[in-house]
């Protein structure tokens, strides 16, 4: 697909036309292979070097189940990890056989006025209901993703992806010793061709060559030299430039922000507080994620067995807070999951010092605040309070970078299923860490999308009436009648689905609510 958005930094990349060097003027050809040695020299010295970025925490494989229209879906939208990239996009039809399907990207700000034409996603080979399309998102920023479904219950559905570079790549080996050669090629030659030019270029063939000649050979080579070192300085400058553009308003930096915990007479508490200027811009202002402006986690304790989820409450400015449950002296991985008014999605994370044992300070600051000191468990069931089990799907071995849905069914002692309640309006919740911490997903019954970020997008194109249409595809359950609700719960039954990024342990918290109280299993599974 040729895409529509254009980056204006790009264009100011040297560039040159190698049929030039036929024409005549020598003007012509040191102006060419000034500019071509430029280009070639800025690769070597801006790209051999570049460091990579840390990777992030988020997961790069962006999770949607429900419905298009009247077809039931799975889609995994693969971010690309630079800007500009490649998204990866996969249809699963769980259900039917449409006409044909498309995806279509539509960036935050320019919406459908500025959107390529959409791309057909193509049967993949070997499958009967798995498509799939590559997009090219080509600036920052937030993108949904509409996928569109032709048929008889046709319907779209727009999955919001981040368009932020995560990574700087750096160059192979083998194209620097390339990059190397063909510079140190293009500099001897336009030294050559100077000293060739300032010796030959008036000089009658047949006769031979007089020192002034000579002499003015080498003024030609001198002029090459001094050309090939500035072509070398201004292209170096050039890179600091654009290197120093990429750092400051490409490159992902995490929002600023401090962590503690603070004891009174009141009890614990968590203290978060946004200290990053760009809070400020209104396109970074917090958007509540199915209810909540900031959901956070402490992970940690002996094997992970500590997990909390609470949900800091505003105080003023960008401070939060939340009151602890009672948490043993040790050191806690701290995630916040946050929604941006421009879309994007963003997982903070940092480190909680507790020197000592934190003392019950009472009822949670949130009501839908949960805490949990269950170890992982390594089988198929665990028993969670009031005699109800939890037996969660994919015991065995799973697959990284394939896309699988992980149950769970819960049921009392009687092995009856036990009826759900909305949980953050929603069936279920679960948490999914790398046990090393590299990985870490808060996932819905809808997959890992933002529901924020769907709604906005919706809003944009449709007003009130398509935002709540996105919250119902999305999973809210406060967008659906009661009766439905209810009939959703009986069953006793959660799925969530997931792309495990990479092979290795990980943690999985499932949370619900039965009779009112929030019940969490931990289970430990292994990723291949």
């Amino acid at each position: 697909m040729t895409p529509s958005f254009s980056n204006p930094r790009l264009s100011q990349m040297p560039s040159f036309l190698p049929t030039a060097i036929v024409r005549s003027s020598l003007r012509t050809r040191f102006s060419v292979l000034v500019r071509a040695s430029a280009t070639v020299w800025l690769c070597f010295l801006g790209l051999c070097g570049t460091p990579s970025l840390r990777a992030h925490v988020g997961n790069p494989h962006i999770v949607f189940e429900g419905r298009a229209g009247g077809f039931p879906v799975r889609v995994v939208v693969r971010q690309p990890d630079v800007v500009p990239g490649l998204a990866e996009v996969s249809v699963r039809v769980l259900e039917g056989t449409p006409q044909r399907i498309t995806v279509l990207p539509l960036h935050w700000d320019a919406a459908r006025k500025g959107a390529p034409a959409p791309d057909i996603a193509r049967l993949t080979p070997g499958e009967t209901h798995l498509y799939a399309a590559q997009l090219w998102l080509m600036t920052r920023g937030a993108y949904g993703v509409e996928v569109s479904l032709e048929g008889d219950r046709g319907g779209s559905v727009i999955v919001p992806v981040n368009s932020v570079a995560y990574d700087r790549k750096p160059m192979p080996a083998a194209m620097k010793t390339i990059t190397g050669v063909l510079g140190l090629v293009l500099a001897l030659g336009i030294v050559a061709i100077g000293f060739a030019g300032g010796r030959d270029s008036d000089w009658p063939v047949g006769q031979e060559v007089s020192s002034q000649q000579r002499r003015r050979g080498v003024v030609g080579a001198v002029t090459g030299v001094v050309l090939v070192c500035l072509a070398v300085v201004g292209g170096n400058r050039w890179r600091v430039s654009e290197d120093a553009f990429h750092t400051s308003r490409v490159l992902f930096k995490p929002i600023a922000h401090r962590v503690d915990v603070a004891e009174s007479s009141e009890g614990a508490r968590l203290e978060l507080q946004f200290t990053d200027p760009r809070m400020g811009h209104p396109n970074f202002a917090l958007v509540p994620d199915h209810g909540k402006l900031v959901h956070a986690f402490l992970i940690g304790g002996a094997s992970n067995s500590v997990f909390a989820h609470v949900h800091p409450l505003h105080l003023k400015g960008n401070a939060f807070q939340a009151r602890l449950p009672a948490l043993p002296a040790g050191t806690y991985r701290f995630f916040a999951d946050v929604t941006h008014e421009q879309g994007i999605a963003e997982t903070i994370t940092n480190e909680i010092h507790v020197a000592r044992a934190l003392a019950d300070s009472g009822p949670p600051s949130d009501p839908d605040d949960s805490f949990s000191t269950s170890p992982l468990s390594l089988g198929d069931e665990v028993e969670l309070a009031g005699g109800v089990r939890m037996k969660l799907s994919g015991s065995a071995a799973l697959r990284s970078g394939i896309s699988d849905v992980l149950e769970a069914s819960l049921t009392d002692a009687q092995g009856h299923p036990v009826a759900l309640q909305p949980y953050l309006r929603m069936l279920g919740h679960a948490v999914i860490e790398r046990i090393d911490g590299g990985v870490f997903s808060h996932v819905h019954p809808a997959g890992t999308l933002s529901m924020a970020a769907a709604r906005g997008f919706a809003a944009k194109s449709g007003g009130a009436v398509a935002a709540k249409n996105a919250d119902a595809t999305c999973g809210d359950l406060s967008a659906l009648p009661e009766e439905q609700v209810l009939a959703l719960g009986r069953g006793g039954k959660v799925g969530f689905p997931f792309v495990f990024p990479s092979a290795g342990e990980y943690a999985v918290w499932v949370q619900v609510k039965v009779d009112g109280r929030i019940l969490t299993g931990a289970f430990r599974r292994t990723a291949r």
